[in-house]
C-alpha cells in the first residue's frame, strides 16, 4: 500500500466526491464514500489492521470513477480502492461473495457459474478460420442475454467479423474485486492469437474496460466504435421510437466513449438525453462486485438512477449488461445497443 501514498495524500478532503458517490448517496456515511476510503487507505498504508467496517466500505465501491472525474486535486480514489482490495485479499480478508465468484469461474469459466454451453445462442455454425476482427461476447450476453449475443454477432457477421473458439470470462469480476485474473487473461489471449485477429470487438462495457486495461497484443473496439462508420453497409432502417442512452461507467468515464453510441442511435431513432449523462451519468450500482455482495444496496443505486430517465421514452439503451440487468429489475424497459441496431436491420 505504501506505493499509493503519493496518490492518497493528494486528497485535500474538500468533499466534492461525496456529492457524486453512488454508495454514499444511498448510505450517507463518511466511511461509505471516496474521502472516507482514502483515509482508511492511509491508515492501512501506515500499518493499521483493517476492521470489518473498513472491509465493508472498500467492498461497496462500484468502481464507477465518478469520484475521479470530480476530484479537483487529481487524486484517484478508484485506483486506491482497487489497491486496498488487493491488499485485503493478500492479508486473507476475502468476503463470501468474492469466494463465490472465484468458485464460479474456476468451475465453469464464467462469472455466473452456468454449466451450459457458452455458445448456445449461435443459430448457425460460424465460419472458422483466421479473421482480422473477432467478437468477444462476455458472460452475461452468452448466458443471460443470448438474444443480444445473437444480434451482435448477426450484425458483426455481416461485416466479416470472426468468432472465438473457446472464450472464457474476461476476468473483470475478479479483477474489480482485487482477485487474480491472470489465468483468464492468458487463456483468452491465446484464443485471440489463434484466431489471427488484430482487433477484438466488444459489446459489454466491463469486458471492454478489462480488455483495454489488462490485455496486450491487440486492439480493442467497442461495438459502437466499430459500427459508427459502417451503418450504411448494414442498410439499417429508421425506427419511430424515442430512447434515452445510459452511459456505462466503464465505457464513458473510464475511456471517454460518449459520441460513438449516440451517433449510432441517432442514425436509427430519436435520442433524448438522460437528466445526467456523459461524465455526469449516474452509476447503476451493479459494478465492482456490489450487485453480488450487497444486492439491496445495488438495487437502491439503480432506483436512484431511474429518477434520471426522461419521461416519454420508449426504451433506455445501454452498452452494459449489468446496467441492463439492474435497471430492468426496477421496471425500466431496456435495450442493448446491439438489440436496437438489429431491430433497425430487420
Amino acid at each position: 500500500m505504501r506505493e499509493y501514498l503519493r496518490d492518497i495524500v493528494k486528497c485535500v478532503k474538500c468533499g466534492r466526491c461525496r456529492t457524486v458517490c453512488p454508495t454514499q448517496q444511498v448510505q450517507g456515511w463518511e466511511s461509505s464514500g471516496p474521502r472516507g476510503r482514502m483515509q482508511m487507505a492511509l491508515g492501512m498504508a501506515s500499518g493499521l489492521e483493517p476492521s470489518n467496517s473498513l472491509i465493508t466500505s472498500i467492498l461497496t465501491c462500484t468502481t464507477c470513477q465518478q469520484c475521479v472525474t470530480e476530484c479537483p486535486s487529481g487524486a484517484d480514489p478508484h485506483q486506491v480502492t482497487r489497491a486496498v482490495r488487493r491488499e485485503l485479499v493478500a492479508l486473507g480478508h476475502i468476503a463470501p461473495h468474492q469466494i463465490e465468484m472465484q468458485e464460479r469461474i474456476r468451475n465453469t469459466g464464467n462469472s455466473l457459474g452456468d454449466r451450459s454451453s457458452r455458445t448456445a445462442w449461435l443459430s448457425e455454425t460460424p465460419v472458422r478460420g483466421h479473421s482480422e476482427y473477432v467478437y468477444f461476447a462476455g458472460c452475461l450476453a452468452s448466458y443471460r442475454y443470448q438474444s443480444t449475443a445473437a444480434a451482435t454477432y448477426g450484425i458483426l457477421g455481416k461485416l466479416g467479423v470472426g468468432f472465438l473458439e473457446d472464450e472464457q470470462c474476461c476476468g473483470s469480476p475478479l479483477f474489480r474485486m482485487g482477485l487474480d485474473a491472470s489465468d483468464l487473461i492468458a487463456h483468452n489471449s491465446r484464443q485471440i492469437k489463434a484466431a489471427g485477429a488484430h482487433t477484438v470487438i466488444v459489446g459489454c462495457a466491463g469486458c471492454y474496460s478489462m480488455l483495454r486495461e489488462q490485455y496486450q497484443g491487440f486492439n480493442v473496439l467497442h461495438l459502437s466504435e466499430f459500427l459508427e462508420e459502417r451503418l450504411d453497409a448494414l442498410s439499417a432502417g429508421r425506427l419511430d421510437i424515442q430512447v434515452a442512452y445510459h452511459d456505462p461507467c466503464h465505457l464513458g468515464r473510464a475511456y471517454g466513449i460518449y459520441d460513438a453510441p449516440r451517433k449510432v442511435i441517432e442514425e436509427i431513432c430519436t435520442l433524448v438525453e438522460m437528466d445526467a449523462s456523459r461524465e455526469k451519468a449516474s452509476c447503476c450500482g451493479g459494478g465492482g462486485g456490489v450487485r453480488l455482495g450487497y444486492p439491496e444496496l445495488s438495487g437502491s443505486m439503480a432506483g436512484e438512477l431511474k429518477e434520471n430517465i426522461p419521461a416519454g421514452v420508449d426504451y433506455v439503451v445501454t452498452s452494459c449488461p449489468l446496467c441492463f440487468r439492474n435497471l430492468s429489475d426496477t421496471g425500466v424497459k431496456m435495450l442493448d445497443l446491439a438489440d436496437l441496431v438489429w431491430m433497425a436491420i430487420e
